[in-house]
């Protein structure tokens, strides 16, 4: 077969929706078109992206796409316009490699051949040689010395100074405290820099030539030195300073006899021990692939790991695995303590380093503390133990102990519902006329399930256990838009039945859910590309409607809580309550004995659990709930077509 000829036409600005392997059709949001040349944005994350033409990669796509993980755009653009270059360069070199093998850049050869397979390219071979080299622009810049930042810092803090004193020449707003005040403020700076350093400079060494910074500073302001002003001296910084964030360290210039705490020092730069092992990148990257290949449809969770995954490497520093210790998890802790819980408070053009740096007065508000701790940190840990098997190396960070900050806000616990807030709930979800508003609440304060479990119910989940007792079991995996995928379980006992209260069979709900066979009860939830977070959403919104605003701790949470502690009051034994909300057994020899399920004595016990006497579920009865189901958010409630025409 012949090759064809070799394009240098390598295009840039490429759109996913241009591709055609890609099956999106959505247009291109206006925040990826801001980004910059060969960029794009995945949530916090940059992508590199460039088309190559057809006949440099004879198979697999022909864009490759190389995650630069979270950077300030301005890095961004700079590896960005780097990597395209080589692309552009790689091109050529491609050619005229064809070039000296036959005339026209073009040769003979079939499948098989040794020549022919040696030319031939794959899309994953052109990733791994570009990642490799994305890598290599991105962590080969220079970190300068505690030292030359406090230079680089005092020669930022000049050049602000002459912005203003020019702005002022040329009549452009300008601050005039800055400009008329600017030999005084450069002199402090000057000060201030010299008792900074004092304990970083040696004293031993051969000091360099002094500058005279009235003499200097009168050349760079454009201003004449005056005799009142303080001479001052002070040491050159260098001219060109590499712009890079500054080591945490105290706010107190250190003495000479004085150490830097080792969890307080710049883990991208500490001397490690030699090691053969994978760099953590490469582990990751092995980490989240194997996630990926276990899920069928996109998951935000691996997503929200590798967007934590890369705030590490930029933090402490891309190292080999076994060579990290318990004083990186430290000290990464240390940093994020600073880091904001909300994600629109990080700003886009600047580092992980410069984010944490505006917030070190704690202005914007910090990590939860299960957030830091099950997510931030768990995922870290995760990917230095699961190269052990593989790559044979004892746990680096076994039986480390790490020391959370007080800002890190507790868990905040339900708190349980009034019977007057869980009427005034139960109203006002089924006067809103949507089926998930009037039966979640309901299903969740009769059984006890998270939300996301109730959202996914089918028809079919629902049966007949044992005579007059109706169960429902939710499967492990479910088929959405014609694709199996895992249902979105806590844990492997969510799966096990649970026990439908009678009244849900006398308000005739079990009877229409059963009809429904394999279709999805709340549809117009599951129409949704996240039906567990737009249900929470939803709930959210009936709560604050309902008026159940006084306290945070009152939410749909609430409602499993107050379940559970119904069981409790009903002497219920506390095996028989976890199989009913779907909690895990435990680890208790005595209480791994016996069926994994409820008996028939322990269901019937849960089917006919009295029920507060302050709570009217009177409005349940006579819903069409057909309608209800099929009412789309488009519509406005009626509330008079709610109930079957019964007179009710």
């Amino acid at each position: 077969m012949k090759t064809p000829n070799v394009s240098l036409n390598v295009q840039s600005n490429v759109s996913l929706s241009q591709h055609g392997n890609f099956e999106s059709t959505q247009p291109v949001k206006r925040s990826n078109l801001s980004v910059g040349r060969y960029l794009v944005r995945s949530g916090n994350i940059l992508l590199f992206q460039m088309r190559l033409p057809k006949s440099m990669v004879t198979s697999g796509p022909d864009i490759i796409r190389i995650s630069l993980g979270a950077l300030a755009l301005r890095q961004a653009r700079e590896i960005a316009d780097e990597l395209a270059s080589t692309v552009r360069a790689f091109g050529r070199a491609w050619e005229r490699s064809m070039d000296d093998k036959q005339e026209n850049t073009s040769f003979e050869g079939e499948e098989g051949d040794l020549e022919y397979d040696q030319r031939e390219l794959t899309a994953l071979q052109m990733k791994t040689l570009f990642k490799s080299l994305a890598y290599e622009i991105k962590h080969s810049k220079y970190v300068p010395s505690p030292l030359e930042e406090k230079g680089q810092e005092f020669m930022r803090n000049l050049l602000s100074i002459q912005r203003e004193v020019t702005a002022k020449e040329k009549n452009e707003p300008h601050n005039s405290l800055i400009a008329e005040n600017a030999r005084l403020m450069a002199a402090t700076f000057g000060k201030k820099w010299l008792e900074e350093t004092a304990g970083l400079r040696q004293e031993d060494l051969q000091q360099p030539e002094m500058i005279d910074i009235d003499e200097g500073l009168a050349e760079t302001l454009n201003t004449e030195p005056t005799p009142s002003q303080p001479h001052l001296k002070i040491a050159p910084t260098p001219a060109e300073p590499v712009i890079a964030t500054t080591p945490i360290t105290g706010t107190k210039p250190l003495k000479n006899s004085e150490k830097i705490p080792a969890f307080k020092q710049d883990r991208r730069t500490v001397q490690r021990p030699a090691s053969d092992k994978p760099l953590f990148s490469d582990l990751a990257a092995e980490y989240l692939a194997l996630r990926e290949s276990k899920s069928n449809t996109a998951n935000k969770d691996i997503n929200i790991a590798r967007f934590r995954i890369d705030l590490f490497i930029d933090l402490i520093g891309d190292h080999p695995v076994d060579t990290y210790t318990g004083t990186d998890l430290q000290a990464y802790v240390e940093l994020i303590k600073y880091w904001p819980a909300n994600a629109k408070d990080r700003d886009a053009n600047k580092t992980p380093r410069e984010i944490i740096a505006s917030n070190r007065d704690m202005r914007l508000l910090p990590l939860a503390h299960k957030t830091l701790v099950q997510g931030y940190v768990a995922i870290v840990k995760t990917v230095i133990t699961s190269g052990q098997t593989n790559y044979n190396y004892p746990n680096p960070i076994a039986n480390v102990k790490l020391s959370y900050p007080d800002t890190a806000r507790p868990s905040v616990s339900a708190e349980p519902l009034s019977p007057e807030k869980i009427n005034q709930l139960f109203i006002t979800g089924v006067e809103s006329g949507f089926l998930d508003n009037a039966m979640l609440p309901l299903l969740a304060h009769l059984t006890g399930r998270r939300l996301g479990l109730l959202v996914h119910l089918k028809g079919s989940d629902f049966r007949q256990k044992f005579k007059d007792v109706w169960i429902a079991q939710t499967n492990g995996i479910i088929q959405l838009n014609g694709k199996w995928q895992r249902n979105p379980i806590k844990t492997e006992a969510s799966t096990s039945f649970y026990v439908l209260h009678n009244i849900l069979e006398e308000i005739g709900f079990i009877k229409w859910a059963a009809s429904k066979g394999d279709a999805f009860l709340f549809s117009e939830l599951m129409r949704l590309a996240d039906p567990s977070k737009s249900a929470s959403s939803y709930m959210n919104r009936l709560f604050k409607k309902a008026g159940i605003k006084d306290t945070p701790n009152e939410v749909f949470h609430s409602l499993r809580s107050g379940y559970i502690s119904d069981m409790s009051e009903q002497q219920i034994d506390r095996r028989e309550r976890k199989l009913q909300v779907g909690h895990s057994v435990g680890q208790e020899e005595h209480e791994k004995y016996g069926h994994k399920t409820l008996t028939e004595v322990q269901a019937r016990r849960f089917a006919t659990l009295p029920i507060a006497e302050e709570i009217d579920l009177s409005i349940y009865q006579n819903l069409d709930f057909e309608k209800m189901a099929k009412k789309s958010r488009s519509q406005r409630p009626n509330t008079a077509a709610i109930h079957l025409s019964t007179g009710n």
